[in-house]
């Protein structure tokens, strides 16, 4: 029982990001969205619909999807307007934490490989995903701001 106490509060964390991050593409003017800092860089865009598949691309990779299945996932899950990443960040996000929420704790202690080669429990993957959604999330807060824009967002409760 202890186990599934933290995932619960794991889920709260990474809803906190996941509705900061909304906060912050609504603050983000649409001229923003295509800047890259650097040619072989991402566009600011990207790395919001990067975040808005993430919760559910991790759990994926976590529950053994190969390179090929995670490059058609990619392929297909392609939001380009901000009404349309916001809406991909809610539904991935509750994906997950419907998936999540039906783990035991058995499971949560179930080792399982990456098709890199990486082998991580459910609940270090879990961890994973929550350091991952908060480290792209403060990426993005870092380069709005290099760029002028005063982002009104909590980052933190």
């Amino acid at each position: 029982m202890v186990i599934t106490m933290y995932v619960k509060k794991m889920l709260h964390q990474l809803a906190v990001a996941v509705n900061s991050a909304i906060d912050m593409l609504e603050q983000t003017p649409d001229e923003l969205l295509d800047w890259r800092p650097a040619e072989n860089k991402r566009p600011i865009r990207d790395m919001f619909v990067h975040l808005a598949v993430l919760c559910k691309a991790d759990y994926y990779i976590m529950e053994g999807y190969s390179q090929e299945d995670m490059s058609e996932f990619y392929t297909q899950a392609q939001p380009f307007t901000k009404q349309d990443i916001k809406g991909y960040m809610r539904d991935s996000f509750s994906f997950l934490n419907e998936k999540v929420n039906n783990f035991t704790e058995s499971q949560l202690r179930e080792e399982k490989p990456s098709y890199w080669g990486i082998v991580y429990t459910r609940f270090e993957w879990l961890l994973e995903i929550l350091s991952h959604y908060y480290h792209h999330r403060g990426q993005i807060h870092a380069l709005l701001t290099v760029n002028g824009c005063s982002i009104d967002v909590k980052l933190f409760e």
